[in-house]
């Protein structure tokens, strides 16, 4: 798994933390439907909204018959026990080789990813440090339904407890989801691949992005189809191009079923990321988009955003198989973000995890939830 660069941070959450780069905010911040408007090219019609290349390809909503509430702020969608519940993978990726993991009680999860906007409710009732990509104690303009990233483990489950003392929770729980009850959600009563069937579905032609999830590849198709002439210069201490300058169409590319080159070449320290391009990205939160953006997304239970746009947080403690916490016991994370390649952003991919007191700026967190009986 690929991860951001990396600089140091201190005094987060009390601790010191490891800050990962994120990109600026004048960016697409929707999708659009591939359609056809009588007299309306499509560049023209993505133009005018904005939106030129980036689409979400967007297929029938499954969400009608999902069951869902709203508590304290919360929008919820119900998740039924699944008793004989086991991982697709083990932690290694070994497909038919998970471990079981029943679930014997019906939950409730987070329709959406935690926002900004509902955030910043917890922080100023609370006294918790914001974000570092906050500005002013505040998330930046045009991001209050982008999903808060930078909240470390600790600060969720803060998160989650606030909630619970909510006079409007009066009868519920929130806490968050286990690895077990996130992949059991986002699979669905089929064991999918995707939340939405067992193919991707992405595609890339004529500048133009269609997928059902925020990943990379919605950056570089934005910064291909918008920026795709103008120079990016190597800063990046130790890059083989130190100093260089070159076209973003001659460092990113993006295949047509969503493969990103160009991204970031680890070894010579070349790449988008190494780029002043990326640099001037990385102020205000990640190249996130709103959490209901991707119908084509939606879970059989009518769940948005389970892959991509953010790494999310569960309970289980693992032993990392990928990325730089390989091998260290971490906190599973699970869904992939806008910076993930396409195969971490799957309902079974696993393996990845983080320091519970660390923030990174693709890591946040949906909640989850019980109502007590009687």
């Amino acid at each position: 798994m690929l991860r951001p660069k990396c600089r140091q941070v201190t005094g987060v959450d009390g601790v010191s933390a490891v800050r990962q780069g994120h990109v600026r905010s004048h960016h697409p911040t929707g999708a659009v439907m591939q359609t056809t408007a009588p007299g309306i090219g499509r560049r023209t019609l993505l133009a005018l909204l904005g939106l030129t290349g980036v689409a979400a390809l967007v297929r029938p909503s499954r969400a009608a018959a999902a069951t869902n509430t709203t508590v304290a702020g919360q929008e919820l969608t119900a998740i039924a026990a699944n008793p004989s519940f086991a991982f697709a993978t083990d932690l290694a990726g070994t497909a038919g080789s998970g471990e079981t993991s029943p679930i014997d009680t019906a939950y409730w999860l987070g329709t959406y990813e935690v926002t900004n906007a509902q955030y910043l409710e917890f922080v100023t009732d609370s006294g918790r440090d914001a974000p570092s990509y906050w500005d002013g104690g505040t998330y930046p303009d045009g991001k209050a339904d982008h999903p808060v990233l930078e909240v470390s483990l600790d600060s969720a489950t803060a998160y989650c407890a606030w909630l619970t003392g909510q006079a409007d929770a009066d009868g519920w729980t929130f806490r968050l989801p286990t690895e077990a009850e996130w992949e059991n959600a986002a699979s669905g009563p089929d064991a999918l691949t995707y939340p939405w069937g067992e193919t991707a579905g992405t595609t890339y032609a004529d500048l133009v992005l269609a997928s059902n999830y925020n990943y990379m590849a919605v950056c570089a198709a934005y910064e291909l189809a918008e920026h795709g002439d103008e120079s990016a210069t190597y800063t990046a201490t130790g890059s083989d191009l130190y100093g260089q300058s070159f076209p973003i169409s001659e460092i990113l590319s993006i295949g047509s079923t969503g493969t990103v080159s160009g991204w970031n070449i680890t070894a010579s320290r070349t790449g988008f990321i190494y780029t002043d391009v990326y640099d001037a990205l990385t102020d205000t939160g990640g190249y996130t988009t709103p959490v209901a953006t991707y119908p084509g997304g939606v879970s059989a239970d009518g769940v948005w955003d389970l892959c991509g746009n953010c790494w999310e947080w569960t309970t289980s403690v693992i032993t990392a198989t990928h990325g730089g916490e390989m091998g260290q016991q971490v906190n599973a994370i699970r869904g992939g973000s806008w910076y993930a390649n396409l195969n971490s952003c799957t309902a079974i991919y696993r393996g990845e995890g983080r320091d519970p007191s660390g923030r990174y700026p693709t890591v946040g967190f949906r909640v989850a939830a019980t109502e007590q009986s009687g």
